[in-house]
């Protein structure tokens, strides 16, 4: 790694952090929205808000109730033996036809469905329990004055009702009436296993019942008109939390089931541990804004580098071949070539340069001069210095003919008189080298 790329993996690595460091410093939990007692109403046992139903969740599990929280569609009902009451507080969303099918064959198994709901009609095959009128207006009976309450008496004795004198019930609270179905034109209705029988009243204001029980197969439907009965603000008003109790032990006592609160309509759903249950363990949490900033930053660096800005640069060549190789190839040239000439000034006059740098005259000077400056700093004798080199210049020049042995005798003399110039800087190492290997390579016989 070059240092361009050490700095710019450096500087992407800070910009991270630095998005890291403000989210986690300015990130501020929205506070949540005030709620309104419609279909926008959080009343899942997830919330500990007012329409919530934490409270009756936490109000079974400590009353010693096998109660959990339902995730899955109802089809999954099917696989669940244990099972017995599933608990339905006016979801945001409803089930589908589907999921009403399945749903009839659980309750037509024995399952107690529980639905505390105003607005939505239940439809199993050719009958439907429908939400009425309001009940009738009535003394307000709260035990904490904070919301008005009416209260709704029991009107059949039973289990459901031990040890209750009145349920609380809210202003909203409708009625309910069985009456058959529409039929579909599209003819998608699947067919239900049983009827819904006859719709008993077991609650209500006056004469209006608020509380309902309706047999259906081997189970039972319980509609109460009024999901305050069983949410957090309204668990406490009258025989409320009783009311609960008594309905899912009596529902659960012979073969100790499991009580279910839909939560699945709510928006919880269960992802398997996968990417959307790793999300939702981090929602309302600044990690979604930090994964989002880094997958932007990603992706601008991808741009980044797969497109070109300015001119466009040529890639660097690599030498496919080393230098020995080079100088092989060459001395085998000139020896093919009968070059003899050509190798002796190759190697001469990178001698000659290195000659003049060492005595300090210019190229041009005469050789007699040279060789004399030469001797009288290196401590040798003149003749040595102009033998080789007056040789060599007539050899280049044309006026002498050169053999092989010659040309080795040449090389190798200046080589020894190349060996007593000290380095320089203008001829590296490498390339005395290099003259070198061409004269033993040239010269060698086969």
């Amino acid at each position: 790694m070059n240092r361009q790329t050490l700095t710019n993996s450096l500087l992407v690595a800070l910009v991270v952090a630095l998005l890291l460091g403000i989210n986690l410093l300015f990130y501020v939990k929205p506070e949540p929205d005030a709620e309104m007692d419609d279909y926008a109403a959080d009343r899942s046992t997830h919330s500990g808000r007012p329409y919530g139903t934490l409270g009756a969740y936490l109000l079974l599990q400590e009353s010693g109730v096998r109660v959990s929280r339902w995730e899955q569609d109802y089809r999954a009902l099917a696989d669940r033996q244990d099972v017995r009451v599933v608990i339905f507080v006016e979801p945001r969303t409803k089930p589908g036809a589907r999921q009403l099918r399945a749903l009839a064959e659980w309750i037509g198994r024995g399952g107690t469905f529980v639905m505390f709901e105003r607005w939505w009609p239940l439809r199993l095959g050719r009958q439907q329990l429908l939400p009425g009128s309001h009940l009738l207006p009535e003394g307000s009976g709260s035990a904490f004055g904070q919301v008005p309450v009416q209260r709704a008496v029991p009107w059949q004795p039973g289990g459901a009702f031990q040890g209750v004198s009145w349920l609380g019930v809210s202003p909203k609270a409708t009625t309910v009436i069985m009456q058959p179905a529409p039929i579909s034109d599209t003819g998608d209705d699947f067919p239900f296993p049983f009827q819904m029988a006859a719709c008993v009243p077991l609650a209500g204001v006056q004469d209006t019942p608020a509380v309902a029980e309706v047999r259906y197969g081997e189970g039972r439907i319980i509609h109460v008109g009024d999901p305050f009965v069983i949410a957090n603000q309204g668990l406490a008003e009258g025989d409320n939390a009783r009311f609960l109790l008594n309905l899912v032990r009596l529902a659960t006592r012979d073969n100790a089931g499991q009580v279910v609160f839909d939560d699945y309509h709510h928006g919880y759903r269960t992802t398997n541990g996968g990417l959307l249950g790793l999300l939702g363990y981090f929602r309302g949490t600044p990690i979604p804004w930090m994964v989002w900033h880094i997958v932007a930053l990603g992706l601008l660096a991808a741009y980044t580098l797969g497109r070109r800005f300015g001119r466009p640069v040529r890639l660097p060549v690599k030498p496919r071949t080393n230098a020995l190789e080079f100088v092989t190839a060459m001395a085998q040239i000139q020896k093919a070539a009968a070059a003899r000439d050509l190798a002796l000034e190759n190697l001469y006059r990178r001698f000659h340069r290195r000659l003049c740098h060492y005595t300090g005259l210019p190229t041009t000077a005469p050789l007699k001069e040279l060789c004399l400056a030469a001797s009288e700093r290196s401590g040798h004798p003149m003749s040595e210095w102009q033998a080789v080199t007056e040789r060599c210049q007539a050899v280049i020049e044309g006026r002498a003919a050169m053999g092989d042995a010659e040309l080795l005798r040449l090389a190798q003399r200046l080589r020894a008189l190349d060996a007593r110039l000290p380095p320089s800087a203008s001829v590296s190492q490498p390339e005395t080298c290099f003259l070198a290997s061409i004269s033993r390579r040239l010269c060698r016989k086969p």
